[in-house]
């Protein structure tokens, strides 16, 4: 037990606090001694508590429990080791009974698998990680940030040692710096043969008809023979049979430069002796230049007919490609220049589609123009959408006067069949997405409201105005699936909440992936709505939904019927149902867009024809509009997004909305200067790119021209297959030479777009890629022995094979603190009402004084009963000498003879020697006996004075 000050630098304030109350005593000359000692005790306790409450006072206890905490690698390369969970129930077997331990599992990430506990079963290990890399360095932080301060504790770590990612001795150096023990259990593998495809290099740009050569480099672990094939993109391209020997081999594909564009390779290795099959391929990306390529996607047939003609005539080359067959890969955009999206539907786009588009456009410079039509645009369910925000326009009409209202009734099935559809997809959560993103489109004046239903409807927003937005919102977030399906009554109770709503168009849209009873009457129900002019719009989610049902009811309702396969269409399904109710995005008013000026298209200068119909939107802040109409809606607007342009025309090419214009002269020229607008217009970089990868980390080289100057900045933009953006700064690493680094601890491909700036400005860029064909955990096959005693002598750990060395060994000595603070404030302020009473009362003298006497008896109770022991003691010898005394008086009357008296020289009678020895003895015996008496006397004497006091 001891005693630890946090601030003690506040004990100091002992010293004034001492100077004051002695101060105080010397000025208090009239106050009696009892009141004032007694004013004095109370003040110095309450004064001395207060500085050891500031001071933070603890008290210290030694901590005997062990903390330990193990790193299991669950790696690839540890392949689910079983040594691993007997290692833990052994080691853990062994603890006493107050130790703790937890478990962490580590792969690229570290993850806690068990969390600190004093049980001693172990669970098998459960939690997931990303196997295809090692990161042990991640691993001892996390189990040193979960070791308390206090604790006394140590990281053990099961592994094979081979780290892929991050720095194990340098956190193992952190953790020993808190006093934290680091050791590791080698847990090697076996390896077997081993032939592993290292890289495939080729030549970063290329022109059509060249000759150039594709390296290949492959590592073994034996002499075999294999099959090396090369494939351009799918198609097979080249084979050969290579004799491999031991360590590293070296082979040449030749090639010629056939189509233009952005194309990837990929080599194979197939031989007749390996254990992995997974490192077995690789992959390489080259551009083969050529004349731009546009890709024209349509909503419907011959929506882009007339453009087609017009840049076919501009020799630029189209390539017009169904909906369906978008390219699934980012690379595969890379070989467009622009894409237009003519009159085309949300619905009909993937989720992920939009994604690559909008990346495309953004981080690879490509070209996007969406053209007008009934499907497109807002009326196309294009809002929130990637593709909105890579457009210069919004979908929204924002800061429009003078709408017409919109009461929109949103009938939502929440049974149990709404939790999940057959991709995995939440559809209660789509769902909720996508009656959120319908409030977001309207406006204050219009009103919502939302049913949700199972066996039976209720009111999750009862009919109000769209102003308590966040609340709205708020309320849809909480519908849960759960329960059976009953449509008609929820359709009934949609009816009877929309009617009441005060607006001027009133729709209601009805979800379900289930079915109903037929028995009831919906036509009837319909025939009052439409006779109210109330329209009904259906969505059928899944093959399980009632079709049929849903079909009729759009029919009767005068709406319309969509079928989602998908759950991810729903928010778009939301979103253009919402816009066709409102009936306000489509704008027929023939009239001659205005032209502002704005855009370096020369043909704008001429005499414009009219446009009969477009798709009101709203300008972006930042957008150039060069065309608007009459009400100011943009009509022909653009703008550049990230390293892209975009443009957006709200009327359509087909000539339905646009006659006039699709007949002009001047139509097919303003086109082929709208598409090349849109065409990358930042130069190509002259410099060299080289990619490698280093474990799991890829590596971006850039190597200046001879004799050029370094970039004053230079970045690379990465992207993974799942989209997620990497932006890394490259640094000099030599004169001319500029690098940086990215994560790759997932295989997969990895788009690169490298940009030159000045002063923020994109001055040159280049396209790259680099594809990680299997994770490092499958290279070839390393010491882990040796690496991990290196890393754990560089960091200081040591390494332990038994499992009772877990919980042994010797810990530093940890203290367990506990503040008393509180309590010493506690007693403070339960003595303070005492010190004030005793300095403020007016009490009599003697009442101080007894209650002075009362303290000093409390004082002087070990004195006063060693003066008692001291008075018995003495009364004891007394008695004891009386009785002496007396018995030797009675032997004398007994025995003794007379006295005789000789007579003296002066006629006196003279003692005899033996009456002289009795006298001393007499007095003796009385001195004796007195002695005892006075010092009794003089002892009651001193204790009654002090009781007088």
């Amino acid at each position: 037990m001891g005693i630890n000050f946090i601030q003690p630098l506040f004990l100091l304030l002992l010293l004034p606090v001492a100077y004051v109350i002695i101060s105080w005593w010397g000025r208090q000359k009239q106050m009696p001694v009892s009141r004032k000692a007694t004013i004095a005790t109370i003040r110095s306790i309450l004064f001395l508590l207060l500085v050891l409450a500031l001071a933070g006072t603890q008290l210290l206890t030694p901590v005997q429990a062990k903390t330990i905490v193990f790193v299991v690698d669950r790696s690839a390369s540890m392949k689910d080791d079983p040594r691993v969970l007997s290692f833990l129930r052994e080691a853990i077997g062994q603890k006493q009974a107050e130790d703790k331990y937890a478990v962490i599992a580590v792969g690229a990430e570290a993850a806690v698998d068990q969390p600190l506990t004093i049980r001693q079963e172990v669970q098998p290990l459960g939690v997931d990680v990303n196997r295809n890399a090692t990161n042990l360095a991640e691993g001892i932080r996390l189990a040193s940030a979960m070791i308390p301060t206090n604790a006394r504790g140590k990281v053990v770590l099961l592994t094979d040692g081979l780290e892929t990612n991050g720095d194990a001795a340098r956190q193992t150096r952190l953790a020993r710096e808190r006093g934290i023990a680091v050791e590791a259990v080698s847990l090697q593998q076996p390896n077997g043969d081993e032939v592993v495809l290292t890289s495939v290099q080729i030549p970063q740009r290329l022109y059509a008809g060249e000759e150039y050569g594709i390296t290949v480099d492959v590592e073994s672990t034996l002499a075999t023979e294999a099959t090396l094939r090369l494939y351009e993109g799918n198609r097979e391209a080249g084979q050969q049979t290579v004799q491999i020997d031991k360590g590293k081999n070296r082979f040449v594909f030749s090639q010629k430069a056939m189509q233009q564009g952005f194309h990837r390779y990929r080599v194979e290795i197939e031989p007749r002796r390996d254990t992995v099959a997974a490192n077995n391929q690789a992959t390489a990306y080259t551009q083969v230049a050529g004349a731009p390529v546009v890709l024209v996607a349509e909503g419907h047939s011959g929506a882009a007919s007339n453009l087609i003609q017009a840049l076919e005539a501009g020799n630029i080359k189209v390539e017009l490609r169904d909906l369906a067959i978008l390219p699934k890969e980012l690379e595969g955009y890379k070989q467009f220049s622009s894409i237009v999206l003519a009159d085309v539907p949300a619905t009909s786009m993937t989720d992920a589609d939009m994604e690559r588009m909008r990346t495309a456009v953004r981080d690879l410079g490509i070209g996007l123009i969406m053209t007008g039509g009934k499907d497109s645009f807002g009326m196309g369910g294009w809002f929130q959408t990637p593709i909105e925000e890579a457009l210069p326009v919004h979908m929204d009409l924002k800061g429009k006067e003078q709408l017409p209202s919109l009461g929109l009734q949103l009938v939502i099935d929440k049974s149990g069949s709404m939790s999940a559809d057959a991709r995995g997809a939440d559809k209660m959560a789509l769902a909720r997405v996508a009656a959120i993103r319908a409030t977001t489109m309207m406006n204050a004046q219009d009103y919502i409201g939302v049913i949700a239903f199972d066996d039976a409807p209720w009111d999750v927003v009862a009919p109000q105005s769209v102003t308590k937005l966040d609340e709205i919102q708020q309320q849809i977030s909480r519908i849960q699936a759960d329960g059976g399906t009953d449509i008609f009554p929820a359709l009934q109770l949609g009816y009877e909440r929309v009617k009441a709503m005060n607006t001027q168009r009133k729709h209601v849209i009805l979800l379900t992936d289930g079915q109903s009873a037929l028995d009831d009457d919906y036509e009837g129900l319909l025939q009052q709505m439409t006779a109210e002019n109330i329209t009904v719009s259906t969505v059928a989610l899944g093959d399980d939904s009632d079709r049929s049902l849903l079909e009729m009811i759009a029919e009767l309702g005068k709406g319309r019927f969509y079928f989602a396969n998908d759950a991810e269409s729903i928010p778009k399904i939301f979103s253009k149902e919402t816009a066709l109710a409102s009936r306000t995005f489509i704008v027929e008013k023939p009239q001659v867009p205005g032209f502002t000026g704005v855009g370096a298209w020369p043909t704008l200068k001429q005499l414009l024809p009219p446009v009969r119909a477009y798709i009101a939107t709203t300008p972006k802040q930042t957008a150039e509009s060069s065309l608007v109409s009459a009400d100011d809606d943009p009509i022909l607007t653009r703008w550049q997004y990230g390293l892209g342009r975009s443009v957006a025309w709200t009327s359509d090419l087909e000539g339905k909305w646009s006659p006039d214009w699709v007949a002009w002269g001047g139509n097919s020229r303003l086109w082929n200067e709208i598409v090349a607008w849109t065409f990358p217009q930042i130069t190509e970089g002259a410099w060299k790119t080289t990619t490698s990868v280093n474990g799991a980390k890829g590596n971006v080289t850039v190597t200046m021209p001879t004799g050029g100057s370094l970039p004053q900045e230079m970045e690379a933009v990465v992207l993974n297959q799942e989209m997620k953006r990497e932006v890394i700064k490259l640094k000099p690493i030599a004169p001319g030479v500029m690098e940086g680094e990215f994560e790759t601890a997932d295989p997969g491909t990895y788009m690169i777009q490298i940009s030159q700036k000045n002063q923020g400005r994109v001055m040159a860029s280049q396209t790259t890629g680099l594809t990680v064909s299997y994770s490092p955990e499958y290279g070839m096959p390393a010491d882990g022995e040796k690496e991990l005693q290196e890393w754990l002598s560089a960091g200081g750990g040591n390494q332990i094979s038994k499992p009772e060395e877990a919980f042994g060994g010797t810990l530093p000595d940890k203290w367990d603190t506990q503040s008393i603070s509180e309590w010493l404030l506690m007693l403070a302020a339960l003595l303070l009402p005492i010190d004030i009473a005793v300095r403020r009362l007016q009490l009599p003298d003697q009442w101080w004084a007894r209650l002075s006497n009362l303290r000093r008896q409390r004082k002087s109770t070990s004195a006063d009963a060693k003066q008692q022991a001291v008075l018995t003691r003495l009364g004891e010898k007394r008695s004891a000498t009386r009785r002496t005394r007396e018995d030797r008086t009675d032997d004398q009357k007994v025995v003794s003879a007379p006295p005789i008296h000789p007579v003296g020289t002066a006629g006196n009678r003279v003692k005899p020697a033996a009456v002289k020895n009795e006298q001393a003895k007499e007095n003796l015996e009385k001195q004796t006996q007195t002695q005892p008496d006075e010092t009794l006397n003089r002892l009651l004497a001193a204790k009654n004075r002090k009781k007088s006091q």
